[in-house]
């Protein structure tokens, strides 16, 4: 492919660091854009497009887990590939992926098409996610990383934000295969641009050997686990088959382990881990995702099934959320850079567990502004936290681990959020029964007694959830106070794994 195989302009670290950049920023932030915006454009979308492919309930389900294993399975090969050949080709790789899959998914005649493409989409946007944090880190080495991380994570939520009414509006005055065609336009100028403007400033030192045994065990593991996932909250029936994927998810991990501490060039190198700065950054960040992947689900039940609002009003009241997330999240990242990160993520997770209690009381009674201030809270707590978390994990590991920690990273993210949503359905089945869940979902006919009742329940068991999540974002927020005073930065030039360095954190 002539993509992957373009001569980079240097292979030098440019004569102006800054300028470069934001040169950077120009290309990443298109694709974190468009990856905020395909979020929430085809939530909003889901029902028209299972309406007309004439998709069952399963099939729409997979519309989404498609794309989350694709973007999730191959990451650490990924992450892998970018440290021993570098970053600039793969990136676009996977712009050009991601647009051929949002392309195909536009075309598909029927589900099982638009399952497969979906899961195209995804791995191109899982590679998009994972080299992106490598290529800012490299650039920002010697500068404003919070910042620039921050300027990304914006971008992302400013495609949230338009994803929430522009998916509505497209599909209401034209057609489903445009929410997917939207980003094709883009994604093809941005390998245009990147092409034009991107350099490779990052010198791969290490043997090009590649660990493909602990590739396949890594593999096995993140699909069944995230098969168990799913097929949990499709509920008892699904158990058996839930369980046999935990069992195989379990024994794939075992056995990736003990390969990888026997080899000399392994896929993860477990050395990483002895960097208290790393493991306790990736534990935080996947805690939080566990506290927070269900948050939007949630507040999207409580407005449109529990208080009967419309899907407009709905984006319109969560707005306090993606706006109060914008300003902290530039505020944090200009900050962090220049007063240290782990404080600043240590503040976000306390700020965001505060957030969740306050929302952990709502009822049908409680007034608009204290759930409006309950996700402003959380707007800022995660906007605090997650730029000087993930400056925090990219600038602990040496350069020629970045693809390999941003990889994890973001696989660990990925299980968070999956393993979020199971939660609450599990905490919502526990007080409400599937069959009046399925009925105020559907807006089947109950009598006024039973449903007023229904959505009173429905409200009284999100408070519960909002509880039990609130706890998690706190035990998020202990492995980030145990990295004050943790090693930095390993050196991997000693021939013993025990070479650290302690620069500070």
């Amino acid at each position: 492919m002539a993509l992957i195989s373009m001569a980079q302009s240097s292979a030098d670290h440019p004569t102006d660091p800054s300028k470069y950049l934001w040169t950077v920023l120009s290309v990443t932030t298109l694709g974190a854009f468009m990856a905020g915006l395909d979020t929430r454009i085809v939530v909003v979308g889901l029902d028209a497009v299972a309406g007309a492919l004439h998709a069952d309930i399963e099939q729409a389900l997979w519309f989404t887990q498609a794309y989350m294993l694709g973007s999730t399975l191959m990451l650490l090969l990924v992450g892998r590939l970018a440290d021993l050949y570098g970053r600039v080709r793969l990136y676009l790789a996977g712009f050009a992926v991601f647009t051929v899959g949002s392309l195909l998914s536009g075309l598909s005649p029927n589900p099982l098409l638009l399952i497969a493409s979906r899961f195209v989409q995804g791995l191109g946007g899982g590679i998009l996610n994972t080299v992106s944090a490598a290529i800012v880190t490299d650039a920002a080495a010697y500068g404003p990383l919070a910042f620039a991380l921050s300027v990304n994570s914006l971008a992302f939520r400013l495609g949230s934000i338009l994803g929430l009414t522009l998916g509505g509006l497209i599909i209401g005055l034209f057609d489903w295969r445009l929410i997917f065609w939207i980003n094709v336009p883009v994604g093809v100028a941005a390998v245009i641009w990147g092409r034009r403007t991107l350099r490779e400033i990052y010198k791969p030192r290490e043997q090009k050997s590649m660990d493909w045994l602990g590739f396949a065990l890594f593999t096995v593991f993140t699909f069944s686990i995230l098969l168990a996932l799913t097929f949990e909250g499709y509920g008892l029936s699904y158990r058996k088959i839930a369980n046999a994927m935990y069992a195989l998810s379990m024994a794939s991990l075992a056995g990736f382990t003990l390969w990888e501490l026997r080899q000399s060039h392994p896929l993860l190198d477990l050395r990483l881990f002895k960097v208290w700065s790393f493991t306790g950054g990736v534990v935080a960040q996947f805690l939080n995702a566990v506290a927070f992947g269900s948050v939007m689900l949630l507040l999207t039940l409580y407005f449109e099934v529990a208080k009967s609002m419309s899907p407009s009003e709905t984006g319109l009241l969560l707005m306090p959320f993606e706006l109060s997330f914008l300003a902290f999240s530039l505020i944090s990242g200009k900050l962090s850079d220049k007063y240290g990160y782990v404080g600043f993520a240590i503040l976000g997770l306390f700020v965001g567990s505060l957030a969740l209690l306050v929302l952990s009381s709502i009822s049908l009674s409680t007034p608009y502004w204290q759930v409006a201030l309950g996700s402003a809270l959380l707007g800022a707590g995660n906007g605090l936290f997650m730029s000087p978390n993930t400056s925090a994990i990219m600038s602990s590991v040496p350069e020629e681990r970045r693809g390999v920690a941003s990889a994890l990273r973001n696989v660990l993210f990925n299980l968070g959020m999956t393993l979020s949503l199971n939660i609450s359905v599990l905490l919502l089945s526990s007080r409400l029964s599937y069959d009046l869940i399925t009925k105020l979902l559907l807006g089947a006919e109950l009598d006024e007694a039973q449903l007023a009742a229904g959505r009173s329940s429905l409200a009284l068991a999100l408070g519960e959830a909002f509880r039990v999540l609130a706890l998690v974002n706190l035990s998020a927020a202990v492995f980030s106070v145990s990295r004050v005073r943790g090693k930095r930065v390993l050196n991997f030039k000693t021939p013993e794994y025990g070479g650290l360095t302690c620069p500070g954190s």
